[in-house]
C-alpha cells in the first residue's frame, strides 16, 4: 500500500468516448486540478472536499492484483480517501445499475479479501449516495469561491430462437410475472423487464428453453391472443365490424337466447341481417361470436376482428434459402451500406450454383421484395447501428436533447469555436480579410451567451482567454464601445465549463486556468453534440437568422447559384458585421421565448439570478488569472522568453532578495512587451517590460515568431536587435502592399494571416494596476568588498 502518492496509477488521457472531467480540487494534489473519468466521480469530489473529516484524497491510487482461482486480474479503485483520523478508505464510484451486477460484485468481494489485515476499508457509492439535494446543489454553488483564492411478427417462427430483445412472453403461472419484454438477450442469459412495474428479472436460457418446450412460456405473438388492445386502437373497418357482431349478440341476449342452434336462433338472425340490409350470416357464425363474448367476459374485446392474427406462422419459403439470405443480411449491416440490390444478386448466385451442384434438387430463387422484407425483419436498433453506427444511433434515441438539467444560471456553460460562414472588409482599407473565428460561451439554464469573442486568431488558448474575459466581466464597457443602448446582463464565473477535446483546453496554460478559477472542466466524448446542445444549437441559429441573407455569405457547394463567389460579394467591414451581430443577440436573441419554459434568455437569467446573486468579478484579479503561464530562470540578466530579454529596477531587487530561482510568469499572447512575475514572498505579479521595449510594445506572439523567421530567412548568424527591427518594418511594409494591391483588384483574395497580424478584433488587455516601478525593501548584511557588480548597486 502507498501512503504519499505523487501521480496516479492509470494516466487519464484524452478519450473519445469517456467524460473525462478536470476537477479544481482543493485537498487533492497539491491544490491543483486533478483528472476523473466521470460527471458522476467530479461530483464525488465535492462530497469530498466538503467533508471536515476527509485530511486528503488521490484520484486512481494503486492498481492491486486480484487472484481468481488460477487467473490475475488487475483493479484500480476510483479514489484513496485518508481521514484525519488516520483511517484510510478505497472507493469506487459506480452507478446502481453496475455496481449491482454480478461481475462487479465479485470484483469487489476479491478486492474486500485482498484488504484483509491491511487498516484499510472498501465502499462503493452509487448516484443515489451523491445526488442528494439540495445538498449537492449547495456543494456546486458554493465550492467554486471557496477554491478562488478570493418489431415486425409477421414471420415469427415456433422455435427458442424468437427469445431476443423486443420479443414480450407470456408465462403461465405467473412467475416472475405475468409478461415481460426482453430487454437484452445473451448467448447463456436473457434479461426482461416486467411490462406493468419495469422490474428486471436474469433467466438462465437454456432453462427458458426448457420451459417453453413445455408451453408455459410462451410468445405473445404465438398465442394469438389481442393482447391489451383497446376498442380505439382498432381500424374503423374493424370497429364497424365488432359493432356489427354485437348487434346480433345484444339482440339473443334481449330474447333470452343464450344457447345458439338453428332452431332457437335462425329466424332472429334473418330478421336481424334484414334490418341491416345484409346478407345473412350462418348461424354457427354468430355461435362462435357469442362464445368468444362469453370467454371475454361479456365484454366487447371477445369480438373483436381476428385479422392481424390470420395466416400460417411457418415459413413459405425452404430453410436452405433463408439460411442463405440470413448469411447474406450480415453483409447489408455494415457501415459501407451495401444496397439491397447488391445482396440480392449476391443470393442469386449463391442459389445459381447451388442448384448446378444438385440439379435434382433445385431451390427457388426468392424476389427481391422476398429478400428485402427478410433482411428487413432485424431489429431497428440493430439495423441503424450496423448501418449508421453506434454514435448516430444514440443522437438519434437523444432526439437532439442533451438529457442534462439545469436548475440555476452558470451552473453549466458550454464553450466552442466555429469559422463563421460570412466574408468581411477591412475597416479602413476595405479589403477582404475573409472569414473570422468567433468562440461563443453561452449559459446552459437561460439559453444567454455569457461572451464571445471574433478575430482571426485560430482556436488558441488566447483566443479562449479573450472570450473567458468577455463572458465573465460586466458588459456595461464593452457595450458602450459598440453604441449599443441594449442591455446586456451576463457575466460571472461558472461552476462547470464544457469543452470538447482541442487542444487549446488540454494544454498546460488552460490547465492553470482550471486551478485558479475554481470551475470544473468537463471534456466532452467525440462527435457527441448533445453534451453541447446549447452552443451547436446557437452557432445553427446564427447561420440561419443572422449570417443567411448578408452580403458575403458563403453557401455550400450546389446551393447558390452558378457564378457566386461569396468573396467578391463581401461588403460589411469587420467592425460593422461585430456591432451588427452585438444588436441581433442583445435586441433579438435574448429576446426569443424558449420552447420548454416560455420564457426568454433575458427573463430566466434576471429571475435566477434574483434567487441566486452574481459577484461582480474583479477585473485587476482576473485579467493575470487568464494570461499564459509559464516558468523562467530568474538570472542576474532578469528573465528571457520568447529570445527576448525582460528587466526592471524591481527584478533586480527579487534578484538581490533572493538569488537566481525558479518563477512562475504570466503573459498576454497579443502583447509580449510585458510580463508578470510572481512574488512568491509578497504574493502579487510584478509588471516587468521587455528590454527592446520599442519592438515588443503591442506585438503579438504570432507576429512574433513571423519577424523571427523572416529576419533568420535574411540572415542566418544570431538574430540582433537591428535584424528584428528591419524584419518587422519588412513585414508591415507587406501588409500594407497586400491591402493596397488587393483594393486594386476586381477579385480579391483573403488576408486572414494578415488580420491576425494586425490583430483585428483583439481588444487590448488593460493592467489596472502598473507595479513595474515600485522597490522591493531588502535588509541585506555583506561586507563592502572591491567586487565588480557589473554596473549593479547594492545601495
Amino acid at each position: 500500500m502507498r501512503q504519499n502518492m505523487k501521480s496516479p496509477a492509470r494516466k487519464i488521457k484524452k478519450s473519445a468516448v469517456k467524460n473525462i472531467v478536470r476537477f479544481p480540487a482543493i485537498k487533492a494534489n497539491s491544490g491543483k486540478a486533478i483528472l476523473v473519468e466521470s460527471i458522476l466521480e467530479s461530483k464525488f469530489c465535492l462530497h469530498l472536499e466538503f467533508n471536515s473529516d476527509v485530511q486528503t484524497y488521490f484520484p486512481q491510487p494503486h492498481t492491486f492484483k486480484l487472484l481468481d482461482g488460477d487467473e490475475v486480474n488487475t483493479y484500480t479503485p476510483d479514489f484513496e480517501v485518508h481521514y484525519t483520523c488516520g483511517d484510510r478508505m478505497y472507493v469506487e464510484v459506480k452507478p446502481l445499475a453496475y455496481a449491482q451486477s454480478e461481475h462487479y460484485q465479485q470484483l469487489f468481494s476479491r478486492f474486500e479479501d485482498a484488504l484483509y489485515d491491511t487498516n484499510s476499508g472498501f465502499m462503493v457509492v452509487d448516484e443515489f449516495d451523491i445526488y442528494q439535494q439540495p445538498l449537492l446543489s449547495n456543494y456546486e454553488k458554493l465550492y467554486q469561491y471557496r477554491k478562488r483564492p478570493s418489431l415486425d411478427m409477421s414471420h415469427l417462427h415456433q422455435s427458442a430462437e424468437n427469445f431476443k430483445e423486443g420479443v414480450i412472453i407470456e408465462f403461465s403461472e405467473g412467475n416472475p410475472c405475468s409478461r415481460a419484454i426482453i430487454r437484452a438477450a445473451g448467448k447463456h442469459e436473457i434479461i426482461i423487464a416486467d411490462i406493468t412495474n419495469g422490474s428486471t428479472h436474469k433467466l438462465n436460457r437454456e432453462e427458458l428453453d426448457s420451459t417453453y418446450a413445455t408451453g408455459l412460456v410462451k410468445l405473445l405473438a404465438e398465442t394469438r391472443d389481442l393482447g391489451d388492445i383497446k376498442f380505439a386502437d382498432l381500424t374503423e373497418k374493424e370497429q364497424r365490424e365488432t359493432n356489427r357482431k354485437y348487434r346480433y349478440i345484444k339482440k339473443l341476449q334481449e330474447n333470452g337466447i343464450s344457447k345458439v342452434t338453428q332452431k332457437s336462433a335462425g329466424k332472429i338472425i334473418k330478421e336481424l341481417a334484414l334490418e341491416l340490409d345484409e346478407n345473412t350470416p350462418h348461424w354457427q357464425s354468430v355461435r362462435g361470436w357469442y362464445k368468444s363474448f362469453v370467454e371475454a367476459g361479456c365484454k366487447m374485446r371477445g369480438l373483436y376482428p381476428k385479422h392481424r392474427l390470420k395466416g400460417t406462422r411457418q415459413p413459405k419459403i425452404d430453410i436452405r434459402v433463408l439460411e442463405i439470405i440470413k448469411k447474406e443480411a450480415k453483409r447489408y449491416y455494415k457501415l459501407s451500406q451495401p444496397s439491397m440490390a447488391s445482396i440480392h444478386r449476391n443470393i442469386e448466385d449463391k442459389i445459381s450454383a447451388h442448384n448446378i451442384d444438385n440439379p435434382k434438387d433445385p431451390l427457388l430463387t426468392p424476389t427481391y421484395l422476398t429478400v428485402q422484407s427478410r433482411i428487413l425483419e432485424e431489429l431497428y436498433q440493430t439495423k441503424q447501428k450496423s448501418r449508421q453506427g453506434t454514435r448516430a444511433f444514440q443522437a438519434e434515441l437523444a432526439s437532439a436533447q442533451s438529457g442534462i438539467e439545469t436548475t440555476r444560471i452558470l451552473e453549466r456553460v458550454e464553450i466552442d469555436h466555429t469559422l463563421l460562414d460570412l466574408h468581411v472588409l477591412h475597416d479602413d482599407l476595405k479589403t477582404l480579410l475573409g472569414r473570422p473565428y468567433i468562440t461563443v460561451l453561452i449559459d446552459h439554464y437561460s439559453h444567454m451567451v455569457l461572451g464571445f469573442q471574433l478575430s482571426f486568431e485560430n482556436p488558441s488558448f488566447a483566443s479562449v482567454c479573450i472570450a473567458c474575459m468577455n463572458a465573465f466581466l460586466p458588459k456595461d464597457a464593452f457595450m458602450s464601445s459598440l453604441e449599443c443602448e441594449a442591455s446586456w446582463p451576463a457575466h460571472g464565473i461558472p461552476a462547470t465549463l464544457v469543452t470538447d477535446n482541442g487542444n487549446e483546453f488540454w494544454g498546460k496554460n488552460f490547465i492553470a486556468v482550471a486551478d485558479e478559477i475554481g470551475s470544473v472542466f468537463q471534456y466532452c466524448p467525440i462527435r457527441k453534440g448533445n453534451y453541447k446542445s446549447r452552443v451547436e444549437r446557437f452557432f445553427g441559429i446564427v447561420n440561419s437568422m443572422v449570417l443567411d441573407d448578408l452580403p458575403g455569405v458563403v453557401r455550400k457547394p450546389g446551393k447558390s447559384g452558378d457564378g457566386y463567389d461569396a468573396r467578391q460579394e463581401a461588403r460589411m467591414t469587420f467592425s460593422e458585421f461585430k456591432r451588427y451581430f452585438v444588436t441581433w443577440l442583445t435586441t433579438v436573441y435574448h429576446n426569443l421565448p424558449i420552447a420548454e419554459s416560455g420564457m426568454t434568455p433575458n427573463e430566466m437569467w434576471l429571475a435566477s439570478e434574483d434567487e441566486c446573486p452574481i459577484p461582480v468579478e474583479d477585473e485587476v484579479e482576473l485579467t493575470p488569472i487568464l494570461m499564459a503561464t509559464d516558468t523562467r530562470e530568474l538570472s542576474k540578466g532578469g528573465i528571457r522568453i520568447f529570445v527576448l530579454d525582460y528587466n526592471s529596477n524591481i527584478l533586480k531587487d527579487m534578484y538581490r532578495r533572493d538569488g537566481p530561482k525558479t518563477v512562475t510568469i504570466k503573459y498576454n499572447p497579443f502583447d509580449i512587451g510585458y510580463i508578470l512575475v510572481l512574488d512568491d514572498l509578497n504574493k502579487v505579479y510584478l509588471k516587468i517590460d521587455c528590454e527592446n521595449y520599442s519592438y515588443a510594445s503591442g506585438l503579438s506572439k504570432f507576429e512574433h515568431d513571423k519577424v523571427r523567421a523572416t529576419a533568420r530567412n535574411a540572415r542566418k548568424s544570431k538574430l540582433d536587435d537591428l535584424d528584428l527591427q528591419k524584419a518587422k518594418v519588412k513585414l508591415s511594409k507587406e501588409r500594407e502592399s497586400f491591402h493596397s494591391r488587393n483594393a486594386r483588384r476586381k477579385t480579391q483574395v483573403t488576408a486572414s494571416k494578415a488580420a491576425r497580424s494586425d490583430k483585428v478584433g483583439v481588444d487590448d488587455i488593460k493592467l489596472v494596476v502598473d507595479n513595474s516601478k515600485q522597490k522591493i525593501q531588502v535588509d541585506l548584511e555583506y561586507n563592502e568588498d572591491d567586487i565588480s557588480l557589473d554596473g549593479w548597486s547594492m545601495d
